[in-house]
């Protein structure tokens, strides 16, 4: 088979580059709008006494875990398959934080960073009803309903004949005294190292076919946050980033 680009050429994207750059964002709001409201001389008195908001800095954490996670990912896959990251959802805000391109299928990874005890149950005060994703007492089922719809838009561009599998990746979490990953209606809920663990795993998907779904999946999600001169982010660049951080 003869491949239609290289792999050099498939822009494998940035861990957290959209959170980072929205935390930058907001940093920038938030000290415009105490300079409007206290002027140039008070403004940075009350930055330095009030400090980061609350909401601002969420944006710096959840980015922070993705480019972990997305690190672990990368390193565990290599030269086996593809990771892509942070890519853009064409018409829409939304972006996938990673996509796993191994020998066992696609893997649609969405990377949430939620303190408490992740299991599979019913939330907290709640004594019949349907077992759902229960984090720290309480339903979040929605993120699971948002992983199914993310590994809904990839399967639109993998075509048939490729399992295509939705992942929540839960990276500072508590899971009990003897963790185990579970599945809430079809979506995998674990951890970092148990996921890779599963991504470095044999499976039916070969070399060609596997640089066929990273480049058709590349083109379909392009990286959120385009990388300055619109040079692509290869294997090669990755591995440097991951040494230097």
């Amino acid at each position: 088979m003869v491949h239609d680009a290289d792999p050099a050429d498939i822009d494998l994207g940035e861990p957290g580059s959209s959170a980072r750059a929205e935390y930058e964002r907001r940093l920038r709001s938030d000290a415009e709008h105490r300079r409007r409201r206290f002027g140039h001389l008070f403004a940075p008195v009350v930055s330095a006494l009030a400090g980061i908001r609350p909401s601002t800095a969420r944006w710096r954490t959840g980015g922070l875990a993705e480019e972990r996670v997305g690190r672990l990912l990368s390193e565990a896959v290599g030269d086996r398959g593809f990771v892509l990251h942070d890519r853009a959802v064409p018409r829409s805000r939304a972006n996938l934080d990673h996509i796993a391109i191994v020998p066992s299928g696609v893997w649609v990874v969405d990377t949430k960073r939620y303190r408490g005890r992740v299991r599979r149950g019913l939330p907290a005060g709640r004594l019949v009803g349907r077992r759902t994703l229960v984090v720290n007492g309480r339903d979040r089922g929605e993120l699971v309903t948002a992983a199914r719809r993310q590994r809904v838009l990839v399967e639109s561009a993998t075509g048939p004949g490729v399992e295509v599998r939705a992942v929540l990746c839960f990276a500072d979490a508590e899971w009990g005294l003897a963790p185990r990953p579970f599945s809430v209606r079809g979506v995998a809920v674990t951890w970092p190292k148990a996921l890779v663990r599963r991504l470095a795993g044999p499976g039916p998907v070969g070399p060609d076919r596997r640089h066929a779904l990273a480049t058709s999946i590349a083109r379909a999600f392009p990286p959120r946050t385009a990388r300055p001169g619109g040079e692509p982010r290869s294997r090669a660049d990755v591995r440097g980033a991951h040494r230097r951080a």
